[in-house]
């Protein structure tokens, strides 16, 4: 689909105009910047936002998505992967640096572009913010629900509707409270399932260690393949590998959306460069090390990847094949986990929108969103995926801007 393309293309070009505005910071003095990181997240409160903004984009789509994203793309989509990750970096950076900049505590991207555009900051803020509610019921209650349930189907046998009152029924004392609840339960669920499948991982990669120079010879050559289907000047695939690279990695990532800018935004107690290492951090963990290491297991351990039918099966067999059938059943609980942690995550911040710009509406929002979990494995994949590239694209145009238009600012604060 053209608009999920627009994307990665939008957030590359300004990535690309900030990192030359913000002379590479990051990349030429990364020493610096992790002690800066360090000596900010001993601060629980902090490390508290960081799980909470991490909870929103740690999901079944640094799984899936890079299963698929291989499946469409081949091996070399993992090297425009890693490489959409630095221009990720530098636009989450810039988003929740802006956010901790404004004058406003609450309502992250959608009360900062009140103050960013003083013109028309009125009318886009409740759209910024409706447009975040919708997305909530969309991509963080129904997309995530109808993965955990598809995964306990093929896993366990269980009916797609009886996986999603599963999910509800957990779900239920989680998002009944208020935030700091939800603050608490992503502190804990986020750093254990992420650090069980990052040894999974390394379990995979050091069992299978005799077949990386291959992989990552593998990796390149797809990458920068000079093969053309149709005789033209550009190779179809590698053409394929750079489009599903940044996609993959943008759009599990949600770089330039600015929603997790409401989970880092909870913690106010930073200078705004500092939340902005937040940002950068979220992005390092969700799309270079975590899809990063879902690729290289893949490639190492699942055998005629066109074989398989679906990235769910790509994915169980490239663990199964290394570690066993029980490593199966691991990877159900995680990924159940990590979906359990977004849905909840994204319950805050579509609560917390309504609740600021449409209070209204407010008593309505939760019986929705239990809705939407419920109903989920009936609405149409397609339609889902089309819907949520829509309105990505609408919002990530309303934070893009306001980087641009603040950009001097971005620069002046990243050199204090």
């Amino acid at each position: 689909m053209l608009i999920s393309f627009l994307i990665p293309v939008l957030v590359t070009a300004v990535g690309t105009f900030l990192l030359f505005k913000l002379k590479f910071f990051f990349l030429l003095h990364p020493i610096k910047t992790v002690k800066k990181f360090i000596a900010a997240v001993k601060d629980r409160d902090s490390r508290r936002s960081l799980t909470l903004a991490l909870a929103g984009t740690l999901g079944v789509g640094n799984i899936f998505g890079v299963a698929a994203g291989i499946m469409v793309g081949g091996a070399g989509s993992v090297l425009w992967l890693f490489i959409s990750s630095i221009f990720s970096m530098i636009i989450k950076y810039s988003e929740t640096l802006l956010v901790f900049d404004s004058p406003t505590e609450k309502g992250g991207m959608a009360s900062a572009v009140k103050s960013i555009f003083s013109r028309v900051g009125g009318l886009l803020s409740p759209i910024y913010a409706l447009l975040t509610a919708i997305l909530s019921l969309l991509m963080g209650s129904a997309m995530q629900s109808s993965a955990a349930a598809s995964v306990a189907s093929e896993t366990l046998s269980l009916s797609p509707g009886f996986a999603a009152l599963l999910l509800l029924i957990l779900l239920l004392p989680s998002v009944v409270g208020n935030g700091k609840k939800i603050e608490n339960i992503t502190e804990i669920i986020i750093p254990l399932t992420t650090i069980i499948y990052i040894f999974m991982c390394f379990c995979v990669i050091f069992l299978n260690f005799s077949k990386i120079p291959s992989v990552i010879s593998l990796i390149f050559s797809s990458a920068f393949s000079t093969r053309s289907a149709t005789g033209g000047a550009v190779s179809s695939v590698s053409f394929l590998a750079i489009k599903e690279g940044f996609a993959r990695g943008i759009l599990s990532n949600e770089a330039g959306a600015g929603t997790s800018a409401l989970g880092h935004s909870r913690s106010r107690g930073r200078a705004p460069q500092v939340a902005g290492l937040f940002g950068m951090c979220e992005v390092f963990f969700d799309t270079t090390l975590l899809c990063t290491l879902t690729a290289l297991v893949i490639l190492l351990s699942a055998e005629n990847i066109s074989d398989y039918s679906t990235p769910m099966s790509l994915v169980t067999a490239a663990f199964t094949n290394t570690l066993g059938d029980f490593s199966g059943y691991v990877l159900l609980v995680l990924i159940f986990s990590f979906a359990y942690s977004t849905i909840i995550c994204w319950y805050c911040y579509g609560s917390e929108c309504t609740r600021l710009y449409f209070p209204a509406l407010k008593p309505l929002f939760t019986p929705c969103f239990f809705v939407f979990v419920l109903i989920s494995g009936y609405i149409s994949s397609v339609f889902l995926l089309s819907a949520t590239d829509v309105i990505l694209l609408c919002m990530s145009m309303i934070t893009l801007s306001a980087i641009l238009k603040k950009s001097n600012r971005i620069a002046e604060l990243s050199r204090k």
